[in-house]
């Protein structure tokens, strides 16, 4: 079975599918996510190439949507994400994290592997051998056997243990800020597939949870909801919603409560461990959009088509549904079809004073 079938079933458990879009679901960079597009990036920072999904080079234009979250490795999810790895095909994300061939101890984009896995003392260890497609790596009595000339840096082993909550393989210490500049660099080649204009950023900063959303659970949101940012301009979205999510109270209970975030903090970055606008600085850098924004607030007017555009059936075909509702009830007698039953007085001196003894203040 084809990888994209997978991705398919997936959207289609989420309600992603050709009748709730009312369009066709594509999976951009092919069946197996090798249909793509080379962009050259000879101002990337640490990129100088990047493969973008077939599907999305040639689209005409593009709206981003963005869950602003948290994310274990670039610190941050928002549109930028959607971009540097949502658009890649599979070599581009291969090298948007920094997976790239060669000498284990010369390519930061390596997995880690440390003396903290117990073996085949550990719960998941078959998941732990199963987990690599190139069998380049095997759970011995007291640790790991390692391969490297096999490995393809697709990081399922590292993803396998972290997400188990193991600790055997991780990330090398200063891989994070790397890959997040990188992901800026892809971002800008997604970018580069496009006419200037033609692709729109939409950010709902709602549910902000530390984690990324491929995470198996979900930790509380650090922030209440805050809305939904929308730009043409990538990097200027990101620092709006950023700076929102910054200035906005810390929930009770949640990971930034516990470790003592502040209103006005960097929340992210003392939350996951770098400051996300390391990304965004990069992706100014390199031409991607600028930090400076104006931020311009908009609440909907409630006016009588404004309300109408929520009912069932569109407002200026049909009637409203109150309308409708009325000559139905002018054909009916609720009172005999409706209302059957016998009705029986309840005691109304219990109701107006008995409840009071349930009221625990």
């Amino acid at each position: 079975m084809a990888i994209s079938q997978y991705q398919l079933e997936g959207a289609i458990r989420h309600g992603y599918n050709d009748a709730t879009f009312k369009c066709p679901v594509l999976i951009a960079d092919g069946y197996s996510g090798e249909d793509d597009l080379r962009v050259d990036l000879p101002e990337g920072l640490i990129l100088k190439e990047t493969y973008i999904g077939r599907a999305v080079a040639e689209a005409d234009s593009m709206i981003i949507l963005g869950h602003a979250r948290g994310h274990s490795i670039t610190m941050y999810g928002g549109v930028l994400k959607q971009l540097g790895i949502g658009c890649q095909s599979k070599r581009g994300k291969y090298i948007t994290h920094l997976a790239h061939w060669g000498d284990p101890h010369d390519a930061i984009g390596w997995p880690k592997f440390t003396d903290g896995c117990p073996g085949k003392a550990c719960k998941f260890a078959q998941m732990c051998d199963d987990s690599c497609p190139r069998d380049a790596h095997k759970v011995i009595e007291h640790g790991k056997e390692w391969w490297p000339d096999r490995c393809r840096l697709c990081y399922s082993c590292q993803v396998t243990c972290i997400f188990s909550g193991m600790t055997g393989v991780t990330f090398e210490e200063n891989y994070f800020p790397n890959a997040m500049i990188a992901h800026g660099d892809a971002a800008l080649g997604a970018m580069k597939t496009f006419e200037k204009g033609k692709i729109g950023f939409y950010n709902f900063a709602i549910d902000v949870v530390p984690e990324c959303d491929c995470f198996p659970w979900a930790g509380k949101a650090i922030c209440p909801d805050i809305g939904i940012f929308a730009s043409k301009d990538m990097i200027a979205c990101e620092m709006a919603t950023l700076d929102a999510i910054d200035a906005a109270p810390i929930i009770p209970g949640s990971v930034a409560a516990e470790k003592g975030v502040k209103i006005g903090d960097d929340k992210f970055k003392i939350v996951n461990g770098f400051s996300p606008r390391i990304t965004m600085n990069a992706g100014e850098k390199i031409g991607s959009g600028t930090t400076q924004y104006k931020l311009i607030t908009y609440e909907p007017v409630l006016t009588p088509e404004h309300a109408a555009k929520w009912q069932v059936r569109d407002f200026n075909k049909q009637p409203a549904v109150t309308v409708r509702l009325r000559k139905v009830f002018k054909n009916h007698d609720l009172v005999k079809e409706v209302q059957p039953f016998k009705r029986t007085e309840f005691n109304k001196d219990w109701v107006w004073n008995n409840w009071k003894t349930f009221d625990p203040k």
